[in-house]
């Protein structure tokens, strides 16, 4: 009888440091500082382009020639990045077609899970007008600790967050209204 009560509290004891520990990995939130995030090569040349690198291979934050990135992190098979992809590249058009903003924020979407051949897919059928990074092993959303997909988070070249957004997002004009609003735009 007393060893099953030393099991029970032992069990319990280091069921509360996998709760505290799990606690101290938590999500990203705002004011966090996620590092030189590592990203593996975008899909095409123009996705390469459009953020400012020289070419298609793999780059950090800090190659990206703009401000501020929007990171949207999502799978191909999410019902709830489905839903947000076109808000998502509503979103990629009112930036662009802003000149105050189309240089200052870049905004790419990371496949977590997915490989090549289901990005390609996701591009075509949703219309994704900007840059798709194939992620199969869940590196990124691994090392960001997240929660679930999708998840968008808008940092700086130093790896500040700035904004976070979990789960689908209604509308590309609300999302932007809270960016700018963050980002004192």
């Amino acid at each position: 009888m007393a060893k099953t009560k030393v099991l029970v509290i032992i069990s319990c004891f280091f069921s509360l440091m996998l709760l505290l520990a799990g606690a101290a990995l938590a999500q990203p939130k705002v004011g966090d500082n996620v590092g030189n995030l590592k990203f593996n090569a975008p899909l095409d040349e123009e996705g390469a382009k459009y953020l400012g690198l020289a070419k298609a291979a793999p780059f950090t934050l800090k190659d990206i020639k703009a401000d501020y990135v929007l990171v949207d992190v999502f799978n191909t098979l999410c019902p709830h990045c489905i839903h947000q992809a076109p808000h998502l590249n509503n979103l990629y058009n009112l930036v662009n077609q802003d000149p105050k903003l189309k240089d200052k924020i870049k905004i790419l979407a990371v496949g977590t899970q997915d490989n090549e051949m289901k990005l390609k897919a996701w591009k075509v059928i949703q219309k994704v007008p900007f840059p798709l990074i194939p992620d199969e092993q869940g590196q990124l959303f691994n090392s960001l600790n997240l929660p679930g997909t999708p998840v968008s988070l808008v940092v700086d070249k130093n790896g500040k967050v700035h904004w976070v957004h979990i789960g689908a997002f209604e509308s590309g004009d609300g999302a932007l209204k809270e960016i700018k609003q963050a980002l004192k735009l």
